[in-house]
C-alpha cells in the first residue's frame, strides 16, 4: 500500500512539473523566433512585417528549430521528477 501511495504521488508531482516546464516555454514565446502576435502588432502599425534584424522582415511566423524538440523535454522533466519523488517517498527496509 505504501508504494501505491509514492507512486501516485509521483505521477501527480511528474505531471505537475511537465506542466510547469510547458506553461513556462509557451509564455516565453520558445516555439516561435517571429510569432503571429508579433507580425499583427507590426501590421497593426502600418508596416510590412515584424523586422527580426536589421534590414529583415519577416512577414509569415517562423517556428523555432527546437519547437519540435520541447514536449520530449516536458516529458524527460516530469519523469525525472516523478523517479526522484517515487525514490524519495518509498519506505526505507530496516537493518
Amino acid at each position: 500500500m505504501q508504494n501505491l501511495r509514492s507512486l501516485i504521488i509521483a505521477l501527480v508531482v511528474g505531471i505537475a512539473v511537465g506542466t510547469a516546464f510547458m506553461m513556462l516555454d509557451k509564455s516565453q514565446g520558445a516555439e516561435w523566433v517571429v510569432s503571429p502576435q508579433q507580425i499583427e502588432q507590426a501590421k497593426a502599425e502600418g508596416k510590412q512585417g515584424y523586422e527580426a534584424s536589421p534590414g529583415t522582415i519577416a512577414a509569415l511566423p517562423i517556428r523555432s528549430e527546437t519547437a519540435d524538440v520541447l514536449p520530449f523535454k516536458w516529458t524527460m522533466y516530469g519523469l525525472l521528477a516523478a523517479v526522484v519523488t517515487f525514490l524519495t517517498l518509498r519506505k526505507k527496509k530496516t537493518a
